[in-house]
């Protein structure tokens, strides 16, 4: 029997007092009683709520899980200046301001178990085309969960790390950076917050993050042109997701690492879905090694990076079964 669902309802909820946009998922009556289990889903870099995240949040309730789409701070409808600034610390922050607001829904309809609060992290692509920038980022959701013990099971879709990225760039391939680059990038970045306060801290500089589709550079890893074709072209393009950053973001990255302390997940189950041919699939292997609680890498033979954004054929049904047996 088919499964319906609702239209997703808006909502708002602080963060560090910033106002964050969410699209909140409630399972239809015909889908399967999950208990009030609710998950968080964020969405990557370059990225918005109506996206893989929303994609993602959407079919998980088709499933029964109530789940919350969000906007980061800084990002599409959230609120935060500058604009489309990407700070790790708050982008945790937001991931757990996001379980606090659902376990405010423990009355009414939906309601939600506050014991059953899963978490969801999605990696998106992007790549800093400038020489002060850095690379593509997640991680975000695996890092909040270390500490935020409210986040029962964790999964993440093509996992990254900002901070290993802005530090070494992608690793085995032509966007790798050395030490000598790293520290060139950190001297822009610092010279941009110099500029921004000599003109009365006036709009940052941004840096475009995915090249054109259609005009390629040479030697670009799949990552990064498979990403253009996602954020550039009707595949997965959005008005609020605008191909822009801050340029001196890296400077907030560089010192940063999504799982540094993984092991503090233990004994709350991990799950890392990555694509067998994921030029980023290092992070994933490297961080569920480093694990000590219950963990598992799944992987989806023949599928990239980006095309776990959209194409749920396989990784879907693990998901649901993880969460499934992790809350309910």
């Amino acid at each position: 029997m088919a499964v319906t669902i609702t239209t997703p309802r808006s909502v708002t909820f602080p963060s560090n007092g910033i106002p964050i946009a969410g699209h909140l998922y409630t399972p239809s009556s015909s889908a399967p009683d999950r208990k009030g289990a609710a998950l968080v889903v964020g969405h990557p870099l370059n990225g918005v709520k109506e996206q893989t995240a929303g994609l993602h949040a959407r079919k998980l309730a088709e499933h029964g899980f109530i789940a919350l789409a969000f906007d980061a701070a800084y990002q599409g409808e959230s609120g935060g200046e500058p604009r489309y600034l990407e700070d790790p610390a708050q982008r945790a922050e937001d991931a757990r301001a996001a379980v606090t607001y659902l376990t405010t829904l423990s009355e009414g309809e939906p309601k939600v178990d506050p014991d059953k609060i899963g978490a969801l992290g999605i990696c998106a692509s992007g790549a800093y085309f400038q020489p002060h920038s850095s690379s593509p980022h997640t991680g975000y959701i695996p890092f909040a969960a270390q500490t935020d013990l409210r986040m029962r099971a964790i999964a993440t879709v093509s996992a990254a790390c900002v901070g290993s990225l802005a530090r070494s760039g992608l690793k085995h391939t032509t966007a790798a950076i050395t030490p000598n680059t790293l520290t060139q990038n950190l001297h822009s970045a610092n010279a941009l917050r110099t500029e921004e306060a000599r003109q009365a801290y006036g709009k940052p500089h941004l840096s475009t993050l995915m090249p054109d589709p259609y005009e390629l550079p040479p030697g670009l890893p799949t990552l990064f042109a498979e990403g253009a074709n996602y954020y550039r072209t009707p595949r997965g393009q959005h008005e609020r997701s605008v191909n822009m950053t801050v340029a001196r973001s890296v400077d907030l990255q560089a010192n940063y690492d999504s799982f540094a302390f993984v092991g503090m997940l233990k004994p709350r189950p991990l799950l890392m879905v990555v694509g067998g041919k994921a030029d980023t699939a290092y992070f994933s292997e490297e961080a569920v090694e480093r694990a000590e609680g219950p963990k598992e890498l799944f992987v989806v033979d023949g599928m990239t990076h980006v095309g776990l954004y959209d194409r749920l054929e396989e990784s879907l049904p693990k998901l649901v079964s993880f969460f499934g047996q992790s809350l309910v």
